[in-house]
């Protein structure tokens, strides 16, 4: 028996549009990030989609000295949000997580293997094996 699709409530509507938004008025210092989580210099760039060497001239002295933009700060700040909210979801909600990610690989691993197939047929179509 199918269940027939839900339609989005306003609720639903609302919630997608807080994270579509972008988080101009929500940003967060990198001192305020670091003394929250013990990350590396790597882990900021990563967070922050920015070079090694950037987040290095954040942290020196001197006339090479960099702030992190606006941007930076907005990426430190929905990082510290989603890792906050993890900190206290309910656990079926990580189990369901865990469950979303674990099928989403089955189904990454599935397409990877077909299109390995299909570059070996294609290969042996051209080359007469």
């Amino acid at each position: 028996m199918a269940i027939a699709p839900q339609t989005p409530a306003r609720r639903h509507w609302t919630a997608l549009e807080a994270y579509l938004q972008p988080i101009e008025d929500d940003s967060m210092e990198l001192d305020g990030f670091l003394k929250h989580w013990d990350v590396t210099r790597e882990e900021v760039a990563y967070i922050c989609d920015c070079s090694l060497t950037t987040v290095n001239h954040w942290f020196s002295q001197g006339e090479h000295r960099r702030f992190p933009s606006e941007k930076h700060k907005q990426k430190l700040a929905l990082a510290h949000h989603i890792w906050t909210t993890i900190e206290t979801e309910p656990e079926y909600l990580q189990t369901l997580r865990e469950m979303y990610i674990k099928k989403h690989r089955k189904q990454q691993e599935r397409l990877a293997n077909w299109q390995v197939f299909l570059v070996a047929v294609d290969r042996s179509f051209y080359c007469g094996y």
